[in-house]
C-alpha cells in the first residue's frame, strides 16, 4: 500500500530549488547496492516474534547511513529524521523515526557480527567485477585520526588503546587509518586501524593485495621492499630465500625472493633531496600519490570523522570500514557512473 503524504512533504518536493541534501541523498539512493548489502545483514537481523516488531531493515539501514555521512550521534541522527525533510524521504519514514536505542543496538549488531567489514569487501568485489577498481597498482598511506585527551571520566586516564606520536613537530594522540588506494582510480581496496604510534610502513603489508606491479607511498614507507610480510605477498614462487635486514640496528634474516615486474615507488625524505633533478623526480612521484588523500579528505570533511567518537579501537575500525565503503560509494558518484 503506497504511504499518504503529508501537506509538508507535498510543498516540500513541489518548490523549485532542491537543497544539496536533496541532490546527495538522489545520487547515493541511485548508487549504493542496498538489496546487497541487506541480505548480509539479514542473517543477523531481529526475527519478527513475541513483543514489538522490528523495524524494517532497509529502513535501519538508511538511518545508519545517515549518521555515518553526517557524523551524527544516535540522538541526532533521531532527531535529524525527525526535523529533516530530505533525509525523511531519503529513509521512508512517514511518522515518527526509530528511536536512538533502536539505531544503538542496530550499530551492535553490525560491529558484533563484523558486518561493516564484510560490507566493505563485499562492495569492493563488485568494483573488480565491474572493472570499475583496476587493481595493478596500489597507493600506500595513513592518517592519524585525534582521540580526546581529558581524563574525566570513571577511570581517571585518556582514551583506551591510543597512542601518543609526533607529526609535523607537533603532538598527536589518536588512532591512524592505514589505508591501500587503487592508483587508476582513488578508490579504496584495504584498511587497517591501529594506535597512532604505529609506523606507517609496519601495516603495509595489510594494505597491499598481492596482485599489484607497482606501490606507491611517501618517504614513512622507506624500505617497504625489505620487509618480511611484503616479500611473502609478492614472492617469486620458487621458495629460495636470500639474508636482507630492515636497517642497521636489525640482524639480517631470511626472506623470500621477490617476484620480478614488482616496482616500489616510495618518496625520499626531505633532507636527502639536493638536486633539481631530484626535486623533479619526487614531484612526479607525488602527483600520483595524491590520490590516497582524497579518500582521507572525504571521510575527515565531507564526513567530519576528524575525532574519535568511541573509546575502543575495535569500535572506531568498524565505523571506518563503513566510512571508506562509503568514500567508494561518494567517488564512484564523482565518475559519474550512473549505478554500480
Amino acid at each position: 500500500m503506497e504511504k499518504q503524504i503529508s501537506f509538508s512533504e507535498l510543498e516540500f518536493r513541489s518548490k523549485r530549488k532542491r537543497t544539496q541534501k536533496e541532490v546527495f541523498f538522489e545520487r547515493m539512493e541511485k548508487l549504493v547496492p542496498l538489496r546487497e548489502w541487506c541480505e548480509i545483514i539479514l542473517p543477523y537481523y531481529y526475527e519478527d516474534g513475541n513483543g514489538r516488531p522490528p523495524v524494517r531493515l532497509e529502513i535501519m539501514v538508511k538511518m545508519y547511513l545517515v549518521s555515518q555521512w553526517y557524523n551524527l550521534s544516535d540522538p541526532q541522527t533521531e532527531d535529524m529524521l525527525n526535523e529533516n525533510l530530505a533525509a525523511r524521504g531519503y529513509v521512508g519514514i512517514s511518522g515518527n523515526a526509530p528511536d536512538e536505542t533502536t539505531l544503538c543496538k542496530f550499530r551492535g549488531l553490525l560491529e558484533k557480527n563484523g558486518l561493516n567489514k564484510a560490507i566493505f569487501e563485499s562492495f569492493n568485489t563488485r568494483l573488480v567485477e565491474k572493472k570499475i577498481m583496476i587493481r595493478e597498482g596500489t597507493i600506500v598511506d595513513a592518517t592519524i585520526i585525534d582521540a580526546p585527551e581529558s581524563r574525566k571520566n570513571k577511570h581517571s586516564q585518556k582514551t583506551p588503546e591510543m597512542a601518543s606520536t609526533r607529526k609535523s613537530n607537533s603532538h598527536r594522540y589518536g588512532m591512524k587509518a592505514h589505508i591501500g588506494v587503487d592508483s587508476e582510480t582513488g578508490l579504496v581496496h584495504s584498511m587497517a586501524a591501529t594506535a597512532a604510534n604505529v609506523t606507517d610502513v609496519e601495516m603495509a603489508g595489510a594494505v597491499v593485495h598481492g596482485e599489484e606491479s607497482k606501490v606507491h607511498g611517501d618517504a614513512g614507507f622507506t624500505g617497504i621492499e625489505r620487509r618480511v610480510e611484503i616479500r611473502e605477498k609478492f614472492q617469486d614462487g620458487s621458495g629460495e630465500t636470500e639474508w636482507l635486514t630492515n636497517n642497521h640496528k636489525n640482524p639480517p634474516h631470511l626472506v623470500c625472493k621477490l617476484k620480478e615486474g614488482v616496482e616500489f615507488t616510495i618518496n625520499k625524505k626531505r633532507g636527502s633531496v639536493t638536486t633539481e633533478e631530484e626535486k623533479e623526480q619526487e614531484k612526479a612521484k607525488s602527483r600520483v600519490r595524491i590520490k590516497v588523500e582524497w579518500a582521507f579528505a572525504v571521510i575527515k570533511h565531507r564526513f567530519g570523522f576528524r575525532k574519535t567518537r568511541y573509546r575502543n579501537l575495535a569500535k572506531n575500525e568498524n565505523k571506518l570500514y563503513m566510512l571508506f565503503t562509503l568514500a567508494n560509494v561518494f567517488r564512484c558518484s564523482q565518475m559519474k557512473l550512473s549505478t554500480i
